[in-house]
């Protein structure tokens, strides 16, 4: 894949300015790779991240880049691994509805975002009602019959909370319909909850204020939708 102009100009003007102080080439070539990895994130928005992580961790840019682009092919081997025949995109498609379930539960449906396969995840605010973030509409709701995934990985799962808790991430999440859309998954957990945010963030942000649980399984930097489903605190409901 082609690197764009920007992420290009970008590494330039890194280099240029030396602004990795000491660090090793291969920092730059992590800021490259992680760009073509996720090609809707603008490197502004990514160097900003690893900045303010940088300064709040006291690890360097170069270690936090580094850790980026290893979580990144992680989860893309991973996405690889799990790959199956038909695979749909985290806005629609599908021929299989998802079904209802109980509020606060969530489903997660193999899926293609941002060139990669993170797979996706959205959240019963009713148990007909999905309230999800996907790239065309951000953070919207759609009901569980018109919500369409494919059969093979797809799946409901519970979190394994008081009802309180998952009533009130529930309702968080609705509270956030209207939000954009946000590609970026590689530092998502340092993010603010509100404002943009992709379908992954959406639920652990819900969970992480609404009983304090963590729905990451991994613990990286950024907590991608299969972060979400492997979490240990949550338990299949069926699969789809």
């Amino acid at each position: 894949m082609k690197k764009s102009f920007a992420a290009l100009s970008f590494t330039a003007m890194l280099l240029a300015s030396n602004s990795f102080s000491g660090a090793s080439a291969n920092s730059y070539s992590y800021l490259d790779e992680i760009l073509t990895l996720q090609p809707d994130v603008s490197s502004n928005e990514l160097m900003s991240s690893v900045e303010e992580i940088a300064k709040n961790t006291g690890e360097t840019e170069q270690q936090i880049l580094e850790q980026i682009y290893k979580e990144l092919k992680n989860d893309q081997a991973q996405g690889l691994a799990e790959a199956k025949s038909n695979q749909t995109n985290g806005d629609s498609g599908g021929t299989v509805s998802v079904g209802n379930s109980t509020k606060g539960n969530f489903y997660y449906t193999p899926s293609q975002t941002a060139y990669l396969d993170h797979g996706h995840v959205g959240l019963y605010y009713t148990s007909t009602t999905i309230v999800e973030s996907v790239p065309s509409a951000g953070v919207r709701t759609i009901s569980t019959t018109a919500r369409k995934v494919d059969s093979s990985g797809a799946l409901v799962k519970s979190v394994s909370t008081t009802t309180t808790n998952r009533n009130n991430a529930a309702n968080w999440a609705y509270s956030q319909v209207g939000q954009s859309y946000s590609y970026n998954f590689a530092t998502n957990r340092s993010t603010g909850h509100n404002g943009a945010k992709n379908c992954s963030k959406l639920i652990w942000s819900a969970y992480k204020l609404n009983g304090n649980l963590d729905l990451d399984d991994d613990g990286g930097l950024g907590v991608y939708p299969r972060d979400v489903r492997d979490a240990p605190s949550t338990k299949l409901v069926r699969n789809i």
